[in-house]
């Protein structure tokens, strides 16, 4: 009985070793990519089965479960921003920006309250169909006196408001799904921000579709990455193969340092940014009924280290 539950335990072992290798090692492997929204709750998983194997005095569950753990815990850490906290705000100038997506707001109230917030410098929203572009005259503050609005009745609208002046705007296409690309003047700084949306990695053709995509952002970036902020509907955790090698490629940084693992919901939006800044703050954007709508990120640009 012994020897049989001695190989039923190696066996758990290697499945953990195996499930823990795929995800961190090759994240491109179509197992992996089926698993990588919940990868923080298999994390927890394996803290429990570890703790678990502590109390049973199991020491091949004990060892496994935790040095799976440990592997997993580094390789999310490292996807997300690899600040163990938020830097102090130094005199440099700064910038805020605030993403949402209008799909999912149910209420005009929580826009407004999104304009009246003195902090943000700029909102890009998503999904802006012309029903919200009706409405965002009578939701908008004053202070906002500049904006570009692309209006679709699609998925794939966008619209930037800003209380700096857009100096320059432009679109980046791929099968007509639009990037919104703009530069906007604050404090005789440039600041470029571009809002994208991808194309969610269902099946074989739509993966090859988002990889396209990020393709074609990514040599757009590229060439210019100084004081850059790239926010949008990704589709695809932060951790996905995509957007790892998307920001490899870039050297673009992660404003999110972690997520509600209490939710089931992996979030899809993300603001991404140049290493000539830093961010010192990052919030999830919730409803009144706490439903995740966006985020906002504030970001500051670094002060030149003294020799």
């Amino acid at each position: 009985m012994k020897r049989i539950a001695g190989i039923g335990n190696v066996i758990v072992a290697g499945f953990f070793i195996f499930m823990t290798s795929v995800s961190v090692f090759l994240p491109s492997f179509t197992i992996a990519e089926s698993i990588q929204d919940h990868l923080v709750h298999i994390l927890f998983f394996l803290l429990i089965s570890g703790i678990l194997g502590l109390v049973i005095n199991n020491n091949i569950i004990l060892y496994s479960s935790f040095g799976c753990a440990a592997a997993l815990a580094l390789f999310l850490k490292n996807a997300s921003n690899s600040e163990l906290k938020n830097p102090a705000s130094n005199k440099e100038d700064k910038f805020i920006l605030a993403h949402v997506n209008l799909s999912v707001i149910t209420n005009d109230s929580v826009v407004s309250t999104l304009f009246n917030d003195i902090d943000i410098d700029a909102i890009s929203f998503q999904e802006f169909t012309p029903d919200w572009a009706a409405a965002m005259p009578l939701l908008i503050d004053s202070a906002f006196k500049y904006h570009i609005q692309d209006v679709r009745v699609d998925l794939y609208g966008k619209a930037v408001y800003s209380k700096y002046p857009v100096v320059e705007s432009d679109s980046l296409f791929y099968d007509d799904i639009p990037n919104v690309d703009l530069k906007i003047l604050k404090n005789n700084k440039i600041y470029r921000v571009v809002s994208s949306y991808m194309t969610p990695a269902l099946d074989n053709l739509s993966r090859t579709k988002a990889k396209s995509q990020f393709k074609i952002l990514e040599r757009r970036v590229s060439n210019h990455a100084d004081n850059i902020i790239v926010s949008g509907e990704f589709n695809q955790v932060y951790w996905s193969s995509d957007i790892l090698s998307f920001r490899n490629k870039t050297g673009l940084l992660n404003s999110r340092r972690n997520i509600n693992p209490s939710s089931f919901k992996m979030p899809y939006d993300h603001i991404f940014y140049s290493s000539d800044m830093e961010c010192y703050q990052f919030l999830e954007l919730n409803d009144l009924q706490g439903n995740h709508i966006g985020c906002k990120a504030s970001f500051q640009i670094k002060m030149a280290r003294s020799k």
